[in-house]
């Protein structure tokens, strides 16, 4: 094999680096955002809302999404103890206390069936996680939100697109999306906050009106390095660029690496000033083209997924995302669970496919969260650093897919 096949791949065309490298040329428009509105009301309209807020990134848009519904300190939010360590990070820092339900092992979402038994007086937000494209089971949440009065913030960092009964997530009451690297919706960073509620919305709007806007500095590191790594993931750079990089920690072990791989988790005891960046021109225009075609890339990895699945769903002993007929999953991250995950992980990589990490872990086993937790959880136990994903990203076609499920076959001795 001639290449190495990436984790992901970003999603820029030519015009739109050339576009981008031009807008800064004209410093003062770039660094602006009177193109962001725009966007706001063109990605409210794409989700099925009556409006969203641009932020600079998801975990800010999550954080003053929960300060704008003025809950009193010490309020509980329910969280999927599987998920990323951030939102209850998020929720601490907004005065909130986290409270930790299982997870369905088969969804790795939050169950729906362990929620109400966690709600309390103090209980005011349901806070389910889409992961890696999945819409978690949202009528019995909503109904549960409806019966005692809750709101449901919806995390939908990797899910841009994705639909529940064709109802787009983010849409049942509050949702936050990402368009950093690695995720299907790609906008040099940035991030969207979606919902019906006016209120909310211009409670929102206000919390941003101390906002800044970028540096010059910030906003070309910012746009290089997206176009950088646009380069660095391309098929045949990625072999000899990223690709050694990988192979060193992931075969060889070499913790000098580590820093590039594994999830950083600062402490957030306060507000960063970076949450109070507005997004810019820059990324606006680029998120305008990106609305344009989410669909059609949706539709390229969910292809690819289907591939992984007519290959690979016989294994004993592998098990691989669902297929719900209630639900679209937009595959922004293919997810397969195995005991073995560590060495199927090491065989992929030397097979120069780059199976990356889960970064959703059980975070009732982080310390910070310790205190917060009541109880056990036995399917994020199980799922905790036992999860890898298969590529599926719109650089790859069909015999690139065959590939990947051939290898993995070839791991679990299966013909």
């Amino acid at each position: 094999m001639l290449k190495a096949i990436s984790r992901t791949s970003v999603d820029l065309k030519a015009i739109e680096i050339i576009s981008s490298l031009l807008q800064m040329v004209n410093t003062k428009k770039a660094t602006y955002n009177d193109k962001v509105e725009q966007l706001e009301k063109a990605y409210a309209k794409y989700i099925g809302t009556k409006d969203a807020v641009a932020f600079p990134y998801c975990r800010t848009g999550t954080y003053f999404s929960l300060k704008a519904l003025e809950l009193n300190e010490g309020v509980e939010v329910i969280l999927p103890a599987f998920t990323f360590w951030v939102d209850a990070a998020m929720a601490i820092m907004a005065g909130l206390k986290p409270v930790f339900v299982d997870v369905e092992f088969e969804s790795q979402s939050i169950d729906p069936s362990k929620i109400e038994k966690a709600i309390t007086p103090k209980t005011k937000v349901i806070f389910p996680t889409h992961l890696n494209g999945l819409p978690a089971d949202m009528d019995p949440i909503m109904e549960i939100a409806k019966k005692h009065n809750l709101r449901v913030v919806e995390d939908c960092a990797r899910s841009c697109g994705a639909t529940y009964k064709n109802k787009r997530i983010g849409s049942f009451d509050i949702g936050s999306f990402s368009f950093g690297y690695g995720k299907s919706f790609y906008g040099y960073g940035g991030a969207m906050v979606t919902s019906d509620d006016d209120v909310f919305i211009n409670k929102l709007r206000d919390m941003k009106k101390d906002f800044k806007h970028i540096s010059l500095k910030d906003l070309s590191t910012q746009t290089l390095k997206g176009i950088l790594l646009k380069f660095l993931n391309l098929p045949y750079f990625y072999r000899f660029s990223l690709y050694p990089l990988v192979y060193q920690f992931q075969v060889k072990g070499k913790e000098e690496y580590a820093g590039r791989f594994r999830v950083k988790m600062p402490p957030y005891d306060s507000v960063p000033d970076n949450f109070k960046i507005d997004m810019n021109n820059v990324q606006a225009r680029l998120g305008l083209r990106q609305l344009k075609r989410i669909d059609r890339t949706n539709k390229r990895r969910m292809e690819n997924a289907r591939i992984l699945t007519e290959e690979l769903s016989r294994i004993p002993g592998l098990h691989i995302p669902p297929n719900f007929i209630d639900r679209e999953h937009v595959a922004v991250h293919y997810a397969i669970w195995t005991e073995r995950s560590k060495e199927l992980q090491r065989f992929l990589t030397i097979n120069k496919i780059d199976a990356q990490d889960e970064t959703a872990i059980d975070t009732t086993t982080l310390e910070r969260f310790k205190p917060y937790v009541n109880g056990k959880f036995p399917n994020a136990q199980k799922l905790h650093n036992k999860l890898i994903f298969l590529p599926t990203h719109i650089g790859l076609g069909k015999k690139d897919m065959l590939y990947i499920a051939n290898k993995v076959k070839e791991f679990f001795e299966v013909k």
